[in-house]
Protein backbone atom coordinates (compact mmCIF):
# COMPACT_ATOMS: atom_id res chain seq x y z
CA UNK A 1 0.00 0.00 0.00
CA UNK A 2 1.41 3.60 -0.81
CA UNK A 3 1.53 5.90 1.30
CA UNK A 4 -0.85 9.05 1.55
CA UNK A 5 1.35 12.04 2.67
CA UNK A 6 -1.37 14.24 1.90
CA UNK A 7 -3.87 12.52 4.75
CA UNK A 8 -0.66 12.09 7.08
CA UNK A 9 0.22 15.96 7.10
CA UNK A 10 -4.18 16.80 7.11
CA UNK A 11 -4.23 14.36 10.00
CA UNK A 12 -1.13 16.08 11.54
CA UNK A 13 -3.00 19.60 11.52
CA UNK A 14 -5.81 18.20 12.90
CA UNK A 15 -4.51 16.79 15.46
CA UNK A 16 -1.57 20.25 16.52
CA UNK A 17 -5.19 21.96 16.88
CA UNK A 18 -6.29 19.54 19.55
CA UNK A 19 -2.84 19.25 20.89
CA UNK A 20 -2.27 22.89 21.60
CA UNK A 21 -5.39 23.18 23.27
CA UNK A 22 -4.68 20.45 25.60
CA UNK A 23 -1.22 21.92 26.37
CA UNK A 24 -2.88 25.37 27.65
CA UNK A 25 -3.89 23.00 30.70
CA UNK A 26 -0.33 21.34 30.80
CA UNK A 27 2.09 22.27 34.22
CA UNK A 28 3.71 25.03 34.93
CA UNK A 29 6.97 24.21 36.17
CA UNK A 30 7.92 26.87 38.60
CA UNK A 31 4.80 26.36 40.18
CA UNK A 32 5.62 22.68 40.49
CA UNK A 33 7.30 21.34 44.27
CA UNK A 34 10.98 20.07 43.42
CA UNK A 35 9.33 15.99 44.38
CA UNK A 36 7.41 16.50 41.43
CA UNK A 37 9.95 17.89 38.91
CA UNK A 38 11.92 14.56 40.10
CA UNK A 39 9.17 12.66 39.41
CA UNK A 40 8.87 13.70 35.97
CA UNK A 41 12.50 13.65 35.65
CA UNK A 42 12.06 9.42 36.89
CA UNK A 43 9.73 9.17 34.12
CA UNK A 44 11.82 10.49 31.40
CA UNK A 45 14.57 8.18 32.73
CA UNK A 46 12.40 4.75 32.89
CA UNK A 47 10.67 5.68 29.88
CA UNK A 48 14.03 5.59 28.22
CA UNK A 49 14.35 1.98 29.24
CA UNK A 50 11.03 0.48 29.18
CA UNK A 51 7.02 0.77 27.78
CA UNK A 52 5.68 4.46 28.49
CA UNK A 53 3.14 2.74 30.26
CA UNK A 54 5.36 0.39 32.43
CA UNK A 55 7.44 3.80 33.24
CA UNK A 56 4.82 5.90 34.26
CA UNK A 57 3.74 2.80 37.03
CA UNK A 58 6.84 2.13 37.98
CA UNK A 59 7.39 6.26 38.89
CA UNK A 60 3.98 6.53 40.30
CA UNK A 61 5.09 3.22 42.85
CA UNK A 62 8.02 4.95 43.91
CA UNK A 63 6.34 8.63 44.53
CA UNK A 64 3.78 6.74 47.03
CA UNK A 65 6.87 4.93 48.58
CA UNK A 66 8.27 8.57 49.45
CA UNK A 67 11.38 7.82 47.11
CA UNK A 68 10.92 11.16 45.34
CA UNK A 69 10.94 13.10 48.62
CA UNK A 70 13.57 11.39 49.89
CA UNK A 71 15.51 12.41 46.97
CA UNK A 72 15.10 15.72 47.35
CA UNK A 73 16.53 15.42 50.76
CA UNK A 74 19.64 13.36 49.67
CA UNK A 75 21.44 11.60 52.33
CA UNK A 76 23.77 9.23 50.51
CA UNK A 77 23.83 7.43 47.15
CA UNK A 78 24.43 4.28 48.57
CA UNK A 79 21.73 4.18 50.99
CA UNK A 80 19.45 5.37 48.54
CA UNK A 81 20.47 3.07 45.85
CA UNK A 82 19.31 0.35 48.05
CA UNK A 83 16.44 1.52 48.85
CA UNK A 84 15.37 1.87 45.07
CA UNK A 85 17.00 -1.57 44.59
CA UNK A 86 14.92 -3.06 47.31
CA UNK A 87 11.89 -1.48 45.65
CA UNK A 88 12.12 -2.45 41.88
CA UNK A 89 12.61 -6.09 42.87
CA UNK A 90 9.13 -6.41 43.78
CA UNK A 91 6.26 -6.80 40.95
CA UNK A 92 4.28 -3.55 40.48
CA UNK A 93 0.56 -4.25 39.35
CA UNK A 94 -0.59 -1.64 35.84
CA UNK A 95 -4.25 -1.40 35.98
CA UNK A 96 -4.76 -2.10 32.01
CA UNK A 97 -8.59 -0.93 30.54
CA UNK A 98 -9.52 -4.47 30.69
CA UNK A 99 -7.16 -5.61 33.16
CA UNK A 100 -4.58 -5.62 35.85
CA UNK A 101 -1.42 -7.15 34.87
CA UNK A 102 1.85 -7.34 36.71
CA UNK A 103 5.30 -6.53 36.14
CA UNK A 104 8.84 -6.76 37.42
CA UNK A 105 10.84 -4.12 36.51
CA UNK A 106 13.52 -4.67 33.74
CA UNK A 107 17.21 -3.27 34.33
CA UNK A 108 16.62 -3.84 38.31
CA UNK A 109 19.92 -2.72 39.08
CA UNK A 110 20.45 0.09 36.40
CA UNK A 111 17.67 1.94 37.05
CA UNK A 112 18.40 2.58 41.31
CA UNK A 113 21.94 3.54 39.73
CA UNK A 114 20.56 5.85 37.24
CA UNK A 115 18.37 8.02 39.39
CA UNK A 116 20.56 7.90 42.45
CA UNK A 117 23.65 9.02 40.17
CA UNK A 118 20.82 12.06 39.51
CA UNK A 119 20.27 12.66 43.03
CA UNK A 120 23.55 12.89 43.76
CA UNK A 121 24.46 14.79 40.81
CA UNK A 122 21.72 17.45 41.79
CA UNK A 123 21.15 17.33 45.20
CA UNK A 124 24.14 16.14 47.12
CA UNK A 125 25.47 20.28 46.53
CA UNK A 126 22.03 21.82 47.82
CA UNK A 127 21.19 22.76 44.39
CA UNK A 128 18.00 22.16 43.18
CA UNK A 129 16.28 21.28 39.53
CA UNK A 130 14.61 24.19 39.81
CA UNK A 131 17.60 26.47 40.59
CA UNK A 132 19.27 24.90 37.42
CA UNK A 133 16.95 25.84 34.95
CA UNK A 134 16.59 29.45 36.48
CA UNK A 135 20.41 29.42 36.12
CA UNK A 136 20.02 29.60 32.52
CA UNK A 137 18.23 31.62 29.73
CA UNK A 138 17.35 29.52 27.18
CA UNK A 139 15.61 26.01 26.12
CA UNK A 140 18.88 24.59 24.44
CA UNK A 141 20.88 25.72 27.04
CA UNK A 142 18.20 24.12 29.92
CA UNK A 143 18.89 20.75 27.54
CA UNK A 144 22.14 20.75 27.79
CA UNK A 145 22.32 21.49 31.41
CA UNK A 146 20.16 18.31 31.93
CA UNK A 147 22.28 16.31 29.38
CA UNK A 148 25.57 16.83 31.57
CA UNK A 149 23.52 16.02 35.09
CA UNK A 150 21.21 13.84 34.37
CA UNK A 151 22.04 10.39 34.39
CA UNK A 152 20.15 8.68 31.62
CA UNK A 153 19.23 11.60 29.63
CA UNK A 154 20.27 12.24 26.16
CA UNK A 155 18.82 14.81 24.09
CA UNK A 156 15.87 13.45 23.38
CA UNK A 157 15.20 12.67 27.17
CA UNK A 158 15.26 15.95 27.83
CA UNK A 159 13.53 17.54 25.19
CA UNK A 160 10.90 15.39 26.85
CA UNK A 161 11.36 16.45 30.08
CA UNK A 162 11.61 20.00 29.57
CA UNK A 163 8.15 19.60 27.91
CA UNK A 164 6.66 17.41 30.05
CA UNK A 165 7.12 19.76 33.05
CA UNK A 166 5.93 23.04 30.99
CA UNK A 167 9.47 24.86 30.36
CA UNK A 168 9.34 24.98 26.35
CA UNK A 169 7.48 23.78 23.62
CA UNK A 170 10.38 24.32 21.42
CA UNK A 171 11.98 21.54 21.26
CA UNK A 172 11.73 18.65 19.23
CA UNK A 173 11.22 15.31 20.68
CA UNK A 174 12.91 12.91 17.79
CA UNK A 175 12.08 9.33 18.47
CA UNK A 176 11.83 7.00 16.16
CA UNK A 177 8.10 7.87 14.49
CA UNK A 178 9.67 11.43 13.80
CA UNK A 179 12.63 10.39 11.98
CA UNK A 180 10.42 7.76 10.25
CA UNK A 181 8.31 10.97 8.99
CA UNK A 182 11.45 12.72 8.04
CA UNK A 183 12.92 10.06 5.70
CA UNK A 184 9.33 9.81 3.90
CA UNK A 185 9.16 12.83 3.51
CA UNK A 186 12.52 14.71 3.30
CA UNK A 187 15.06 12.31 2.25
CA UNK A 188 16.36 12.48 6.15
CA UNK A 189 17.76 8.99 6.74
CA UNK A 190 18.83 9.47 10.46
CA UNK A 191 19.49 6.27 12.80
CA UNK A 192 17.56 7.04 16.72
CA UNK A 193 21.48 5.69 17.56
CA UNK A 194 22.76 8.25 15.42
CA UNK A 195 21.34 11.27 17.47
CA UNK A 196 23.40 10.79 20.85
CA UNK A 197 25.32 13.80 21.04
CA UNK A 198 23.89 17.19 21.12
CA UNK A 199 25.68 18.61 17.79
CA UNK A 200 24.01 15.79 15.97
CA UNK A 201 20.65 15.64 17.33
CA UNK A 202 20.56 19.87 16.88
CA UNK A 203 21.51 19.41 13.60
CA UNK A 204 17.99 17.17 12.59
CA UNK A 205 15.84 19.04 15.25
CA UNK A 206 17.12 22.01 12.39
CA UNK A 207 15.65 20.52 9.63
CA UNK A 208 12.60 19.30 11.94
CA UNK A 209 11.89 22.39 13.06
CA UNK A 210 12.08 23.58 8.76
CA UNK A 211 9.32 21.20 7.90
CA UNK A 212 7.17 21.77 10.88
CA UNK A 213 6.59 25.63 10.04
CA UNK A 214 4.35 24.45 7.19
CA UNK A 215 2.06 23.59 9.52
CA UNK A 216 1.51 27.01 11.92
CA UNK A 217 2.09 25.13 15.04
CA UNK A 218 5.02 25.76 17.45
CA UNK A 219 7.51 22.78 17.01
CA UNK A 220 6.61 20.60 20.26
CA UNK A 221 2.94 21.23 19.18
CA UNK A 222 3.72 19.77 15.17
CA UNK A 223 6.21 16.71 17.47
CA UNK A 224 3.23 15.06 19.68
CA UNK A 225 0.61 15.43 16.47
CA UNK A 226 2.89 13.96 14.16
CA UNK A 227 4.25 11.28 17.01
CA UNK A 228 0.51 10.15 17.58
CA UNK A 229 -0.20 10.07 13.32
CA UNK A 230 2.67 7.88 12.78
CA UNK A 231 2.10 6.00 14.79
CA UNK A 232 -0.92 4.69 13.39
CA UNK A 233 0.35 5.40 9.90
CA UNK A 234 3.29 2.93 10.69
CA UNK A 235 1.33 0.02 11.68
CA UNK A 236 -1.21 0.84 8.27
CA UNK A 237 1.73 1.87 5.64
CA UNK A 238 4.24 -1.01 7.12
CA UNK A 239 6.55 1.98 6.76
Amino acid sequence: MSVDLTAINQTIRVLCAEVQARARKGLDWMSLPEEELFYEMAVCIYGSQMLYEDALALADYAKKQGMFSEAVLFSGHDQYRRKLSRLFSRQIAINGESKTRRIRPRFKNRLPKLLSDTAQNIYENGSTIKSMLCSVTSAPEARELLVTNVSGFGPKQASLYLRRIGYTSDLAVLDTHILAYLRMTGDIEVKPTALSTLKKYENVEYDFKRISENFGYSVGCVDLAMWITMRVAKRVYSI
